[in-house]
């Protein structure tokens, strides 16, 4: 019988660090390093720990959004809450290496503020900014979360979301933030159904009084959502700015990187 010395937690365990948070540091490192979806009785294998004390760790994590489970397998992959605690290390990130030159451009262009967000299970996270040269700027700052029915990045994922994620945002309920906040869900679908004819999603002082933004989907090379695009800015500014102008552009943006990530238009794998 293995000691916990020669188990791998035991092995890897500092002096007085608390087991708990050993032991789920441990189990994410298990999933981060495998180069598929882990099951749950291999990460126990792997850890020399029972099935039923790793099933609760990861239940703790999954419920936190650390970890993910795959609906078809019921394994484990690493979850997209991680990104708000680990903003830097994005740049490993295909999508956001990509986007980059995209975001400088477009935010030189706009002379507004260009942002890149992700998608986390019923809101998008801010994963990169660039301000543009304007003098009056807005803060779309790395680990900011984007309500997805009342922010442009958020609307335009959800847009392209299986149904059964727009049912999990609307069990939420639609928090009112403004005046112009969508807090009804026949409302909602009908903003949803706009943004997927027209290609882009609009936000007009709906989850900040005083801001506006223009978003576009971004795709991977499979099809699937990948990351939405957008130009935020002052709301006055969008009402000197024409929307038939600063849409095409960001549009332009979300085509370009998606087919630098290998979309060829079409459906998803």
């Amino acid at each position: 019988m293995s000691s916990e010395k020669d188990s791998p937690s035991g092995r890897d365990r500092a002096p007085g660090e608390v087991t708990t948070v050993q032991r789920a540091l441990n189990l994410l490192k298990v999933i981060g390093a495998s180069e598929r979806p882990v099951g749950v009785n291999e990460i126990a294998r792997r850890l020399g720990k029972h099935v039923s004390s790793v099933s609760r760790t990861l239940a703790t994590l999954e419920h936190n959004r650390f970890v993910e489970r795959d609906e078809e397998t019921g394994r484990f992959v690493l979850g997209v809450e991680l990104i708000a605690l680990a903003s830097r290390l994005l740049a490993e990130r295909d999508v956001v290496r990509v986007a980059r030159p995209y975001l400088e451009e477009l935010a030189e262009s706009t002379r507004e503020t260009a942002s890149l967000s992700l998608w986390n299970k019923t809101e998008a996270i801010n994963v990169e900014h660039v301000l543009g040269p304007g003098s009056i700027k807005h803060i779309a700052a790395p680990g900011r979360r984007n309500p997805a029915h009342c922010t442009a990045s958020g609307k335009a994922m959800l847009s392209q979301m299986p149904g059964s994620i727009l049912e999990e945002v609307l069990a939420l309920g639609l928090e009112k933030y403004t005046d112009r906040t969508i807090t009804e869900a026949s409302a909602l679908e009908r903003e949803l159904h706009c943004t997927c004819e027209r290609g882009y999603a609009l936000n007009v002082g709906e989850f900040i009084p005083e801001i506006a933004s223009i978003a576009a989907v971004i795709h991977d090379g499979r099809g699937r959502v990948a990351a939405a695009i957008a130009v935020t800015m002052p709301v006055f500014h969008f009402t000197q700015h024409n929307e038939g102008q600063l849409a095409p552009l960001v549009m332009e943006a979300a085509g370009s990187i998606s087919r630098r990530l290998g979309y060829d238009g079409a459906q998803p794998k």
